[in-house]
């Protein structure tokens, strides 16, 4: 019986891994802070945009001479240069055809890849630290009209876009963020603008309290998506571009924590935020942000704003900390 390769328990030692040096003396890459990995995949997706529509407007250049040339030959006289123009006539038709197939999804791809990477970076930096935690997002997950409805913030929306729905805690309270954006009817004719565009934050309180409460904090120079649900609620109180709303004889200070309106102020409503509305229902807390398109757009052909995003990010977690009790 042959054992010259077979060990003892003795010799069946782990034998010491020798680390392979590193032939081509590079250190280990570290990973790109957000905003740089996002302007790095922007700049790219709109190189290769300025490419492609180089290489279309070249193709129709020289399809349009090519038209040029084939209708000369189809109108010839002579019969062979007229089968020579419809021979050439049907490969371009084919050529554009094949054309097309190949390229009508590469664009879309792109972008489609690029906003889910610009979404997931801005995930992660607004969400992917403590004391944030249990963070969930379903990429076709959308809200619907019907849950906002019952803030009484804003009335007449027709319709909605949502995205970024983000669902999780903070230090032990459940949240949900998304950005939207509340439609009302509009025509070809006459264009309305939005009731509301920007991000929105809600969570649940022990408050129990008969009404609602809307704190408005407004951008004096820009006062834009301002509540139009309130008619059924008193003018509490009016100072410096905040205004509280709620049930006529109503004090808000005996129903929320007494900083809460002194922390609020502490938002700056300026810049990229237009305006900030809060309503309060017993069980029930929400924030609307409304910001500029320089923030609520995915970046293309304009440079990642970090200054604004990052004002943007210090703004949600102020509203949640607000919301949460903090």
């Amino acid at each position: 019986m042959e054992n010259e390769d077979i060990k003892t328990i003795d010799e069946q030692q782990e034998e010491p891994k020798i680390e392979e040096p590193n032939l081509d003396n590079e250190a280990p890459q570290e990973e790109k802070p957000y905003n740089v990995a996002i302007e790095d995949a922007r700049k790219e997706l709109f190189a290769s945009y300025s490419k492609t529509r180089k290489i279309s407007n070249i193709i129709m250049f020289v399809v349009l001479a090519a038209i040029v040339g084939i209708m000369f030959l189809v109108m010839n006289n002579n019969p062979v240069l007229r089968y020579i123009g419809f021979g050439c006539g049907g490969a371009l038709i084919v050529g554009m055809v094949v054309y097309y197939l190949l390229t009508r999804k590469k664009f879309p791809n792109k972008t489609r890849d690029y906003v889910s990477f610009f979404s997931t970076k801005l995930r992660d930096r607004m969400f992917g630290k403590e004391p944030y935690e249990n963070i969930t997002f379903d990429e076709s997950e959308k809200f619907a009209l019907a849950d906002f409805v019952g803030d009484g913030v804003y009335k007449e929306a027709t319709n909605i876009n949502s995205r970024n729905i983000i669902r999780g805690e903070y230090k032990g309270h459940h949240f949900t963020y998304g950005e939207l954006a509340l439609l009302r009817p509009s025509s070809r004719k006459q264009q309305v603008p939005p009731l509301f565009v920007g991000k929105y934050v809600t969570l649940p309180n022990d408050l129990e309290f008969e009404g609602r409460f809307v704190i408005v904090m407004q951008n004096e120079k820009q006062p834009y998506d301002l509540p139009n649900d309130v008619e059924d609620l008193k003018v509490l109180e009016e100072k410096d571009g905040l205004v509280v709303y709620g049930p006529e004889g109503a004090d808000i200070r005996k129903v929320l924590k007494g900083t809460f309106l002194s922390e609020l102020r502490k938002i700056k409503v300026e810049g990229r935020l237009f305006n900030v509305n809060v309503v309060v229902w017993g069980g029930h807390s929400a924030a609307y942000l409304s910001y500029d398109d320089a923030i609520m757009a995915v970046p293309f052909d304009k440079p990642f704003d970090t200054a604004g995003f990052e004002q943007s990010f210090k703004d949600v977690d102020a509203i949640i900390r607000l919301l949460a009790g903090e």
